[in-house]
């Protein structure tokens, strides 16, 4: 699992039909400080996350399946979870 920052929508109009209906953001992985760091994800929204909230990513081998009742669902990374707050220091 990964905190990241959703930067943008993803909008196609061919697409697996796992996507149908479901919103795919572009992601940007962050530290705990805010700061960016790594190369953007593709994720898929499972909790109704916006551009600019900073969320929890992740995702494991059939997890999107099992969450999205499907046979097969080729989705890696799915946003699990919107971050209220972190309480950090270093």
């Amino acid at each position: 699992m990964f905190l990241a920052r959703v930067e943008k929508k993803i909008v196609s109009s061919a697409k697996h039909k796992a996507y149908n209906g479901k919103t795919v953001y572009v992601v940007q992985p962050v530290n705990p400080d805010g700061k960016p760091h790594g190369n953007e994800w593709v994720a898929v929204d499972y909790v109704g996350a916006n551009i600019g909230d900073i969320v929890v990513c992740g995702g494991a081998p059939g997890v999107a399946r099992d969450v999205f009742h499907m046979d097969f669902a080729p989705i890696r990374t799915l946003i699990m979870a919107i971050v209220d707050k972190i309480e950090y220091t270093e």
